[in-house]
């Protein structure tokens, strides 16, 4: 910076070491911004409290630990065999995620998980647990959403499902309705495939319930 150039109006402090007093004193007259910069400046100013004030989290959802630990037992419950109903609702309904699946109801579903947890073992490995939102609000609503890898196995054959599952929660606190994605009807056809025994006892209930 020069004396010389009366309309620079900052320093360059990557050469102020080599300034003089000199030079030191002409630019302390200098206003670092222009009165007719000021609006400008203090709009900028307010800007960047506003976002500073908006960039925090937002607070929990009082409900959410309860509502995270009621799913953590539904999938204990998938591993040691024991689905707890009192976990869920009287209209719970399982959202049908599948090809031209329907929907089902707490009865149906508690039948379904236990066929399922009887033929096969199931593991859930490197779960992740995030808080929901309402989809109108964009708050956090007590739900619940999970990714992870379920180690199913049947005999000596293990299949490795990678899925995604999500929950709400009535008043009550209890589950209300549960949809789970993942391939479901692969990973089993893949176990029967390598237990045939399985597969055959399977297809002759099967033909007794259709006579």
């Amino acid at each position: 910076v020069q004396v010389g150039e009366p309309n620079k109006t900052s320093l360059d402090f990557s050469r102020l070491v080599f300034l003089g007093k000199s030079d030191l004193a002409f630019h302390s007259q200098q206003p670092l911004i222009s009165m007719k910069n000021y609006p400008f400046f203090f709009a900028a100013l307010a800007l960047c409290v506003i976002f500073a004030c908006n960039s925090g989290s937002e607070e929990q959802n009082p409900n959410y630990d309860a509502n995270l630990a009621s799913m953590k037992a539904m999938f204990d419950g998938f591993q040691s065999k024991t689905i707890n109903p009192d976990l869920f609702a009287d209209d719970f309904i399982e959202v049908g995620t599948g090809f031209q699946e329907e929907d089902r109801t707490k009865d149906e579903s508690m039948q379904q998980w236990k066929m399922m947890t009887a033929l096969m073992d199931a593991e859930l490995v490197n779960a992740v647990y995030l808080p929901g939102i309402d989809t109108l609000t964009m708050s956090l609503d007590g739900s619940v959403r999970y990714y992870g890898q379920w180690n199913m196995t049947m005999g000596d054959a293990t299949q490795k499902l990678m899925a995604y599952g999500t929950m709400e929660f009535n008043d009550a606190g209890e589950i209300r309705n549960f949809a789970h994605y993942a391939d479901w009807t692969a990973t089993f056809g893949a176990l029967l495939a390598e237990n045939p025994d399985v597969a055959a006892r399977i297809a002759q209930r099967a033909a007794r319930s259709e006579q």
